[in-house]
């Protein structure tokens, strides 16, 4: 089952557009950046982090990707930090933590206070979400994939599947590619390595980890999307890293842009 993951961002006015059909296969647009509306609608606002808030719990909402030199980068927040608070409001065993994240955006109009957990201590970061103005012109776009292409299985690179763009699920329907804004984009996505390339001992000691470690298991990649371009997303097997150790921290793949190549995106 895919695990629900969420924005730290308001996700009110945004919403996933129609798959739609192109010759190649079928398309899904993904909204390009993580916003939040102000009143009035004036201007969005994005922290340019993703969160895993399928299970709220007392430890709080684990951070699950910072996109570089976003808001969330600059004030310090990290992979692996455990969100406990936004702007005073609690996310901690908060019941609808996606509500709670909007809501506490919204009244602070862009800025930024998190209380965070990094290690067993508590820290507190602040500074200014990045304000996106409403409108403007059209923004060039690419494509990410984990359809198109045949992997390098010789190189040891191997099929994924892409299961968030910038925080937002993509559709269950398979899609050939889905069409994003060019610049850094966040995807989300869990290897498929197939069973015959591992070992009983690494597949059940893989199991295991898959098991235990929740939204840990699925990992983040930073693509910078160039326009005008799709980028075919695979994961690469770090075999040295098939060991106890290795596969416990799901240290053995990592995702990795495989190739790219030209297709024109209107």
């Amino acid at each position: 089952m895919r695990i629900q993951i969420t924005v730290l961002s308001i996700l009110v006015a945004a919403a996933l557009l129609q798959a739609a059909q192109a010759a190649a296969g079928p398309v899904t647009d993904a909204i390009p950046v993580m916003q939040a509306g102000t009143a009035g609608g004036q201007a969005r606002y994005a922290l340019g982090a993703v969160v895993d808030s399928r299970n709220p719990s007392a430890e709080g909402l684990f951070v699950l990707a910072v996109t570089p030199d976003a808001a969330a980068d600059r004030i310090g927040l990290h992979v692996g930090d455990r969100l406990l608070a936004i702007n005073g409001r609690r996310l901690d065993d908060a019941p609808r933590p996606s509500a709670t994240l909007d809501g506490a955006l919204q009244e602070g109009n862009g800025a930024l206070r998190l209380e965070v957990m990094r290690d067993g201590r508590k820290l507190l970061l602040s500074g200014r979400a990045d304000m996106i103005a409403a409108g403007g012109a059209a923004q060039a776009c690419g494509y990410v994939s984990d359809q198109q292409g045949v992997v390098p299985r010789s190189q040891d690179i191997f099929d994924v599947e892409i299961t968030q763009i910038e925080g937002r699920s993509t559709p269950l329907q398979a899609s050939s590619r889905h069409r994003v804004a060019a610049g850094k984009r966040v995807l989300v996505v869990r290897e498929l390595v197939p069973w015959n390339y591992l070992n009983s001992s690494q597949l059940q000691q893989i199991r295991k980890m898959k098991k235990f470690a929740f939204a840990r298991a699925y990992k983040s990649l930073v693509v910078e999307v160039q326009p005008g371009t799709s980028h075919r997303i695979g994961a690469r097997l770090i075999r040295e890293k098939l060991d106890t150790k290795g596969i416990r921290d799901n240290a053995y793949w990592e995702p990795v842009v495989w190739s790219t190549a030209p297709e024109s995106c209107p």
